[in-house]
Order: C-alpha cells, then structure tokens, then sequence
C-alpha cells in the first residue's frame, strides 16, 4: 500500500521454472544433464558434463529423464530420489543448501524442487554460492534395481 511518499515495494518476478533432462553416459555410472527452459519453444542447453546448473532464487526445478538423449547416452534410468550432498565430505566443502528441502522424491519419475528466496552470503571470495546434490536413479536393465547415485551440483546465477 502505498501512503503518499512511499512507492510501493517491488516484488522481483518469479523466475520462469527450468527442467533438467537427465540421461547416463554410454554404460558408465555417470549422469549428462541437459537444461532446457520449460517455456514453449525454448532451446535447450548443450550438454553439461560437469553437472553444474544456474539458478535463480524462488525457481522450480523438474529433473526428468531425457526423452531424447544426444549421441553416446542414453535413457535407460528412472529417477528416485534427489538429496543434499553431505558436506562433511571433503570434496563437498562449502556446499550451501539451496534447495528448499534436503531431500525430494520422485513422482510418477518426474523431481520437483524449489531454489530458496533468500539470497546467501558466499563461503568463499569471488565464488557464487553453490550446493552440491545427489541424484538417485537406477538402470532399468539392472535386474536387482540398485540405486545409483552421481553428485550434480547448483549455483546461483547472481
């Protein structure tokens, strides 16, 4: 409300939300993320193999698996589960969590997190902040279903 002399506040826009296509390097453990805006017509990213992705505070995430994977990987994943990386764990220092919640599941292999609202002081000198993250997933060839973890991580953009 606004009284006179004081404009009113300024309310930032919601940042548009993002998807993470999410498909496996060749027979190898490790993951290949693919960032595509999930606005109609958006191009998607190149391929990020160092599973870094820029974020906005207050943004959606939906992590999918690829439905079009590019060449030498491949979509034979399901998704499970998305959790904070344990900073304890020295390649994990100065991880901040950015998330909303430590841990998500999937539904119906689609995972949805929200970035935090509160923008946060780095913990380390001209370094964005940033939270390192586990993604859960399993190859649905494997007939035991053993879940497979590979460690992505998050930064904000500002």
């Amino acid at each position: 409300m606004c009284n006179g002399n004081n404009p009113p506040p300024v309310i930032p826009p919601t940042p548009l939300p993002i998807t993470i296509y999410v498909s496996r390097i060749g027979n190898s453990t490790n993951l290949s993320l693919k960032q595509g805006n999930s606005a109609p017509g958006s191009p998607g990213d190149p391929d990020d193999d160092t599973l870094v992705t820029d974020v906005e505070l207050n943004q959606v995430i939906e992590w999918k698996v690829d439905p079009n994977p590019d060449p030498g990987r491949n979509n034979d994943i399901t998704l499970m589960h998305i959790k904070a990386a344990d900073n304890s764990i020295a390649k994990y220092t100065n991880s901040q969590q950015l998330l909303v919640n430590d841990q998500y599941a999937a539904v119906a292999g689609v995972i949805t997190g929200t970035v935090i609202g509160i923008s946060l002081t780095p913990t380390q000198p001209n370094i964005k902040p940033f939270e390192n993250y586990q993604i859960g997933y399993f190859v649905n060839s494997d007939p035991a279903k053993t879940e497979v973890w590979d460690d992505p991580k998050l930064r904000v953009k500002t």
